[in-house]
């Protein structure tokens, strides 16, 4: 099945809107921020792909967003009516692969990483990581991903499954990112992390 197939018939079994992340989607494929109504005529309609990535690089106080998963995105928008291929492909720019993860999740494709797996490939400046401990991790774990990203961290013991209360589509995360090897590798002085 194509992944626009697929994803319109998730859709078609929830009630709308559906949101994912910051996002709400609409009936008629209509993109706004979760906490905007699509038919404010005061949002501004983003009919170009350049003020799109604009608002996708940066968050609402004009930030950098080095994190696509993280919160933060500007209000005041509108994108569509699309087709689902243009929607899929505008939810790629905003979580690059959230409806493809989405997909393998719900289908049991999607294997999680454990972190100690991703931390053993590590090399150079990265490694590290190796040596962060089981007391440390679930701490950093709650900085950086939990209050940091919209994404749950299926790798990591705690959150493996999207909590069944949780509304509309989940953002997954099925290993750790460089964004947070980067942040612990950071981290490595204030932590009892030693340095390789």
């Amino acid at each position: 099945m194509k992944l626009t197939d697929w994803f319109e018939a998730r859709l078609a079994r929830t009630p709308p809107p559906w949101i994912l992340g910051e996002v709400r989607i609409s009936p008629g494929y209509v993109l706004v921020h979760r906490e905007d109504v699509p038919e404010d005529s005061r949002l501004q309609l983003l009919t170009g792909m350049d003020s799109f990535l604009e608002l996708v690089r940066f968050d609402s106080a004009g930030r950098f967003r080095p994190l696509r998963g993280a919160p933060g995105l500007r209000k005041g928008w509108r994108r569509g009516p699309y087709s689902a291929g243009e929607l899929i492909a505008d939810l790629q720019l905003l979580y690059p692969g959230a409806v493809g993860l989405l997909a393998a999740w719900e289908a049991d494709r999607l294997a999680p990483t454990p972190f100690a797996e991703t931390a053993g490939r590590q090399t150079g400046i990265y490694r590290v990581t190796q040596r962060l401990s089981s007391e440390e991790l679930p701490l950093l774990v709650e900085e950086i991903c939990i209050r940091g990203c919209l994404r749950r961290p299926l790798w990591h013991a705690a959150e493996r499954e999207p909590a069944e209360k949780e509304a509309g589509l989940p953002l997954l995360c099925p290993e750790a990112c460089a964004f947070f090897l980067h942040q612990v590798r950071g981290r490595s002085g204030r932590c009892s992390v030693p340095a390789a």
